[in-house]
């Protein structure tokens, strides 16, 4: 698969199978992150693999997914096999303000996802002090996202916006549709 291919094929998954990702393929994941382009080469971000089957369970109560849907967020049986934690370093960059850097980390992550067959959603509606608190992360690193990670249960594509609604939507069949804005409508002409 190409980089061309792959961008436009991920979409967000929030239905998984309960099936185990390999921890080689987590790592590769976060391996992938540490190269992503980083602002002035600084790399403040660090990573956690959250796999273990009770802290699974016990991380979902922090999350919150698919606002957009009624019936959006997973049930105990379609829950992500893993989850990788984005944390922002305050020792390597103390002013804090890790967005940038960890959008950069988890699209690279998204994008080899797609490459190994598996489905993210990146988690940004998160308690993150009850996610620092519950993993007994160390006072130096801020929470900045979760990548919920395994292999899709559902189906989700890019549709035609309309009337300029960006609200995703399920189909009959259980497919997540994601407007997107048209290539003409988001080339300015100079």
């Amino acid at each position: 698969m190409n980089v061309y291919d792959a961008i436009m094929t991920r979409r967000t998954i929030r239905k998984f199978e309960q099936r185990e990702v390999a921890r080689e393929n987590l790592v590769k994941l976060i391996d992938c992150a540490r190269v992503a382009a980083y602002g002035a080469n600084v790399q403040p971000l660090k990573f956690a693999v959250i796999d273990d089957k009770e802290t699974l369970k016990n991380i979902y109560p922090f999350t919150k997914w698919a606002g957009a849907l009624a019936d959006g967020a997973p049930k105990e049986s379609e829950r992500p096999a893993a989850y990788i934690a984005v944390l922002g370093d305050r020792s390597i960059k103390s002013g804090g303000g890790f967005e940038v850097e960890a959008g950069a980390a988890v699209t690279t992550m998204m994008l080899e996802a797609v490459e190994l067959g598996l489905a993210t959603c990146w988690l940004g509606a998160i308690d993150r002090e009850g996610i620092k608190k519950l993993l007994d992360i160390d006072e130096k690193f801020d929470v900045a996202y979760l990548l919920a990670v395994g292999y899709p249960m559902q189906k989700s594509r890019m549709t035609e916006m309309k009337d300029g609604s960006v609200k995703y939507f399920e189909s009959d069949d259980g497919s997540i549709n994601v407007p997107k804005r048209s290539l003409d409508e988001v080339i300015v002409k100079l």
